[in-house]
């Protein structure tokens, strides 16, 4: 063997072992780049799983569905109205009546009723006596007109 053969057999080996290294080096580095993501992926899947994200979504879905998109109907323009005099005709109310009461007011003599009466005693128990409360009482206005007044049983 010439010693030129024998150094390229001595390099060759070399060059075999160096191409083996690098390779093995890049592999090293993939497979461990792959580790790394599925360790991240496994540990946010069980990040999900705890939080219930997926059960969430799924119920979700289930409960929730979309709104679908309704287009609104289509109104069409309407013009405007065309310029108008308005006339009308005025009428006054009447003079004497102004609606509701004229002061003063009058009571009308033997119009008033009462509730039934209810017997009271005092806070001794010495005295009792009757108390009669005002269930009507008629009277009349300014302008002439009856004016009732009616009134809620207080003694009760």
């Amino acid at each position: 063997m010439s010693p030129g053969e024998r150094e390229r057999r001595a390099i060759q080996p070399r060059n075999t072992a160096e191409r083996r290294a690098a390779d093995n080096g890049a592999a090293r580095r993939a497979s461990g780049q792959s580790m790394q993501d599925s360790r991240r992926a496994g540990g946010q899947a069980m990040i999900d799983r705890r939080a219930g994200k997926s059960d969430v979504d799924d119920i979700n879905a289930l409960v929730n569905p979309p709104r679908q998109q309704r287009a609104l109907k289509t109104v069409e323009p309407r013009g405007g109205l065309p310029a108008q005099r308005g006339s009308g005709a005025y009428v006054a109310p009447p003079a004497n009546t102004g609606g509701g009461i004229a002061s003063p007011l009058t009571e009308t003599a033997n119009t008033r009723t009462f509730h039934e009466s209810v017997i009271r005693t005092s806070m001794d128990g010495a005295v009792f006596f009757e108390v009669r409360a005002a269930k009507t009482v008629t009277m009349t206005d300014a302008n002439g007109a009856e004016v009732i007044m009616e009134y809620a049983n207080v003694t009760a």
